[in-house]
């Protein structure tokens, strides 16, 4: 009579990020779809603020910031979200940077792209720098393109 050896290890489940198509997925520790990014490290930071309720299985708490994200009022962090939008250019910048050679030929439309997004990023820092020279009495007018509300 053979005996089979017991396996006496356990698996221990835990959170995880799993990568779909353009999209990071954050998974409980059952499994079950929590949350959805774009960028692995915003994905990966939402996770380390909800190890917790992740480790746990549970409903992750929503915090006010989260509910506030995206709501256009004068208490929305613009500068928050330019700076998330910059990494992430970054990121892309320093990647296709990679993957371009000296000698390669590139499609016009991609040349196209590459020079509007270094004109318009220019176009900001220098904005941004006369502002810090100027001083905030020479801030750009705030102009009212919301159409009036009809009672």
């Amino acid at each position: 009579m053979r005996l089979e050896k017991i396996q006496t290890t356990k698996t221990v489940a835990k959170p995880s990020l799993v990568k779909e198509g353009t999209d990071y997925k954050v998974l409980d520790v059952n499994g079950v779809e929590r949350k959805v990014f774009e960028d692995i490290d915003v994905a990966k930071t939402w996770m380390s603020r909800h190890k917790k309720e992740l480790a746990e299985g549970t409903t992750p708490v929503v915090y006010m910031s989260e509910i506030m994200e995206g709501v256009l009022d004068d208490t929305d962090d613009d500068g928050w979200m330019a700076k998330s939008e910059l990494y992430k250019l970054s990121k892309y910048a320093i990647q296709l940077h990679g993957m371009i050679q000296d000698n390669e030929n590139l499609e016009p439309w991609v040349q196209s792209k590459i020079t509007k997004a270094a004109d318009y990023i220019s176009t900001v820092k220098h904005y941004m720098e006369y502002i810090d020279v100027a001083g905030p009495e020479m801030d750009a007018p705030i102009i009212n393109d919301m159409p009036d509300e009809e009672m």
